[in-house]
Parts: C-alpha cells; structure tokens; sequence
C-alpha cells in the first residue's frame, strides 16, 4: 500500500515543478491576500541554498539518504507513512536535480527570510514530523 502512497506523491510532486515551470516562469502569482507568493526558482543547493552549484556532492548525499530512507521499511516500529512520505520527496528533488541539474522550487510564505519550497520539500518536512512524533510515543 504503501508504495502507491510513494508514486502518487512522487508523481504530484514532479507535475507540480512541470506546472510551475511552464505558468509562473515569467508569470508569478500571489494568493490568500498576498500571503503566498507562487513563483519559478532554480534552487542549486539543498537546505536553504547550502552547496550551492555542487551538484554531484549534493546527488551522492542524495543516493545514500535515499538508500538509507529506503532501508528503514523493513525495520520493525517505524512510521510507514513518515518514511513514505520522505522518500517521495526525496525521490522527486532528486530526479530534478538529476535530470535538470537544480530543483524547481516555487511555493514563499510572505515571512522575511523565509526559502522558497516546493511540494517535496513539504513532503520530507512532514515525514521528518510524523517519524518523530512516532519515536516519542514509542519511548
């Protein structure tokens, strides 16, 4: 079951930068009163542009967490839809990168400072929490 979670995250995700490349591009929107900012970025780095322009470095990281997320299926007690829900993420920064040499990034929140995401990011960052919330219960 869990792999379908997987693909259809995966696959919403890489629709999401396609869209996004080709609307806002050179056409940037603005929604919920200018809360949201929806617009094209090329992120050349990973975690709030560290790396930048290292792609290979970035990629070799990327196959062993990838491999790593992977493995954690089969160890007992661990958070099938948390670990779901990171590799998918993963899976589709990584194809980007892979592919296009960046991630398509395209989501802001109106907050100074504030990166700019795209739907894998907000994938890994919510597996992150329920694998946490996970581990705490556990103990």
């Amino acid at each position: 079951m869990y792999q379908w979670v997987v693909l259809f995250l995966f696959v919403s995700d890489i629709l999401s930068k396609v869209i996004a490349e080709r609307k806002l591009k050179f056409h940037p929107k603005s929604i919920l009163g200018g809360a949201i900012h929806l617009y094209y970025v090329r992120n050349f780095g990973i975690a709030f542009n560290k790396l930048n322009h290292r792609k290979w470095l970035i990629l070799t990281l990327n196959f062993v967490l990838l491999f790593y997320i992977f493995s954690l299926y089969t160890a007992p007690n661990m958070d099938k839809m948390g670990i779901s829900l990171v590799l998918a993420g993963g899976l589709g920064n990584t194809l980007n990168r892979l592919f296009r040499g960046y991630v398509i990034d395209f989501i802001y929140f109106n907050i100074k400072g504030s990166p700019v995401f795209n739907l894998a990011d907000f994938y890994i960052l919510a597996g992150i929490i329920m694998i946490l919330l996970e581990e705490l219960m556990i103990v």
